[in-house]
Formats: structure tokens, sequence, C-alpha cells
């Protein structure tokens, strides 16, 4: 180590030894707009000395001119400066503030809040499962950028970085990043409520414009083979097609239901709130095919609790998750070379484009499919409609 070196390396340990500086004392400002007492403090949250200002212009109109002023600012500033010398500071009410908990410590307390809410079959497991891996990702991310982040330390900037990284590393869609901004609004909204800060800083972030959502349609042909298939190899998926394409019911939805659920002499099955997507109840209807699939299942030998898909895609006592489903819908697609974008879920888009072809209003179509808005309806727009299509073609007049 030459003689430089061992200069710089004696100097930076002389720095370490001194006291942090907290303060920088206190001021008369004679500006043009007003007199002002000027001084900056150390804000704990942020870690920066920050500028603190008394408005000093009342006070020097009240005195004989400007030279006495300046005497009594001095005056004032002197006291101030005691304060600070003395360890005073107009943030000590935050110093055991919940601000400054450790980022990554809240985010657990918040996901054991919402486990809880899941024992108690307040939340879905679709929605802790979304929870735990939105949870994990930007708990991941918080560790790479600084592991000891203080909630306090993450604001507006941070959060549109963090969404910028979603954005940019996983690649996703601008309406499945809106749906990551909505979860953090979320979280930020536990974390006011339970006075970790005081703001819901994702709030102040826009959305991104909405794009309109891809509906994939099952061709007929693909259709005929997918349900060739299924005949031949597992017929109880030609009995979920049909649910999801007549019935219009979501796999995860058919996965809830029980043996009680369903009313064959009414031709319909029942979904209570806790079973829906929406947790709004409704019927959903069976056409004759499909209650006949039902009836040959002997669904008579079961309980009544017992779930109409369990283990083995068959009746019993387990609730399984959709992916048993996906699962054999997978065997299928690679058997017959099915394409990728055609999913389980693309036969209730298939259904409802089918219902808009023959003309049936948007009203209709969402009081049997569950849709709470009949102008959702309108984003199913794979033809023309047919009645307007009539009208245009045999009653519209040439100019």
């Amino acid at each position: 180590m030459n003689i430089r070196q061992q200069h710089k390396t004696s100097l930076l340990k002389e720095i370490g030894n001194l006291p942090l500086i907290t303060f920088e004392p206190a001021a008369l400002c004679e500006f043009n707009s007003g007199w002002l007492i000027e001084y900056r403090i150390l804000n704990p949250i942020t870690g920066k000395l920050e500028r603190q200002r008394i408005k000093f212009q009342k006070i020097r109109k009240r005195q004989r001119n400007d030279q006495a002023a300046r005497k009594v600012g001095k005056t004032y500033c002197n006291a101030i400066n005691e304060k600070l010398e003395s360890g005073w500071t107009p943030y000590k009410n935050l110093e055991n503030s919940k601000t400054f908990h450790k980022l990554t410590d809240v985010l657990k307390a918040f996901m054991n809040d919402k486990e809880l809410d899941y024992k108690n079959k307040i939340l879905r497991y679709d929605s802790i499962r979304t929870y735990r891996s939105q949870l994990s990702m930007l708990s991941e991310w918080i560790s790479k950028e600084n592991e000891s982040m203080q909630v306090a330390k993450f604001d507006k900037e941070t959060g549109q970085r963090y969404l910028d990284y979603v954005y940019r590393t996983k690649e996703v869609s601008p309406r499945t990043w809106n749906n990551y901004l909505v979860f953090l609004r979320t979280l930020w909204a536990w974390m006011v409520e339970n006075n970790y800060c005081s703001e819901n800083v994702f709030q102040k972030i826009k959305p991104k414009a909405k794009t309109e959502k891809e509906r994939v349609i099952i061709p007929e042909h693909w259709s005929n083979k997918i349900i060739t298939y299924f005949r031949q190899n597992n017929p109880v998926m030609e009995l979920i097609c049909g649910l999801v394409y007549n019935s219009f019911m979501r796999p995860s939805e058919i996965c809830r239901t029980q043996l009680k659920n369903i009313h064959l002499e009414s031709n319909a099955i029942y979904l209570p709130g806790d079973k829906t997507k929406n947790s709004h109840s409704r019927w959903c209807l069976l056409p004759p095919h499909l209650s006949e699939l039902i009836r040959n299942m002997h669904l008579e030998k079961y309980s009544d609790n017992n779930y109409l898909i369990s283990t083995g895609l068959k009746p019993g006592k387990t609730k399984v998750k959709s992916w048993a489903i996906d699962k054999e819908w997978i065997k299928m697609r690679s058997a017959i070379d099915l394409p990728t974008e055609m999913k389980l879920y693309s036969y209730r888009d298939t259904g409802i484009t089918d219902l808009k072809k023959q003309g049936y209003s948007n009203l209709f179509i969402s009081t049997i499919t569950g849709h709470l808005n009949s102008e959702e309806i309108e984003t199913y727009t794979h033809a023309p409609d047919p009645k307007a299509l009539g009208f245009v073609l045999e009653k519209s007049k040439r100019l």
C-alpha cells in the first residue's frame, strides 16, 4: 500500500468515526417574497436531511425596523438550534411507527391474514393461490432491490419500477398488468388500514389502456375431433365439455358442483354464490343430452354431498382442482394436434358466440350465462348480428 492509499484509508476511518450529521443549523433567510427561518433535519424515514421552514414575515412587521427584526430572528434561531443540539426532532412521533417495519415482514403478515380468511372460507382457493403467487414475486423483487427495505421507503416511483419489471420480464399483456395493479392496490389498502403507511402509493399509478379480450372459438371440425376422442378415451370429458359449452359453467365451477346442486327434474344445476366466480348464485340449464349423460353416471349410488367430479373425474368426496380436468385436455390436445390457443374454456366463448349468431339478445344471453352486465356480451363479436344483417340485405333502402 503506497502513501496515498494509506492517507485515503486513514481519512475514511476518521470520517467513519465522526458522529452522523442529523441537522443543519437554523438561519434567517431574507427573501423578497417574505422572511423565513430555515433549517434542515434528518428524516428517519427517508434517511435524508429535509428542509423545514418557519414563516417570519409577520414577526418582522411587528418590529420597529429590519435591524430590530434581525435581532429577534437571531434569538429565534438560537432557540431552535439549542433544541436541535439537544436531540429534539419534529419526527419524534415516527420513531415507533410501523412505517419502519421491514416490508417483507409486512407481506408475510398480510399473507397470514389472508390464509386465515381462506381457512374460514372467506376466500376461495383460486384467490389464495393468486395472493401466494403475487406476494412471492414481489418478495423476490424486493430482496434483489434491498432486502432490508422498510415500508416507508416504498414510494410511487418504487412501485412503478416494480410494475415495469413485471411488464418487461414477465411479458404480460396490458390486461394482466392491470390485474397486478389491482392486487397491489388491495395489498397497500390493507397496509393503510393496519397503520403500516398513510397512503396507497399504487392509487397514484394509472392502469394501462384496456385492450379487447381475445376470444378463441373452437371451429366445428375441431370440436368433432375433440368429442370423438373423448367418447373413445374418457367419456366423462364429453359431459364436462357440454357443461362448458351448453350450460356455460367454468371448469372451476364444475369442480365445485355437488350432487345436491343437480336438479335433473328441472334440467338444471343450481350454483350457490360460494361456487360461482362472481359470488352470485345462478341456474345453469341442462339440454336433454347433458341430462342423459348425467343419468348414465348413476348418481343415486352416491351421497348428495359428494362432488360430481372428484378423483379420477368420477363422483366422490374429494373436491379436486380444475387442473385435474386440464390434464385430460392436454392429453387430448397432444393426441389430435389441437392448436394450443384452443382451451376447454374456449367452449364457453364458443357457446356464447353461437347464441349471438342465432340472434339472441345480450340481455337473454347474460341471463343464462351468468354475466352481471349484458354489455359484456358485446365482446363476443365473431360474426355480424343476424337480425341487423338481415335488415341490411333485405330492407335497407338505396339512395
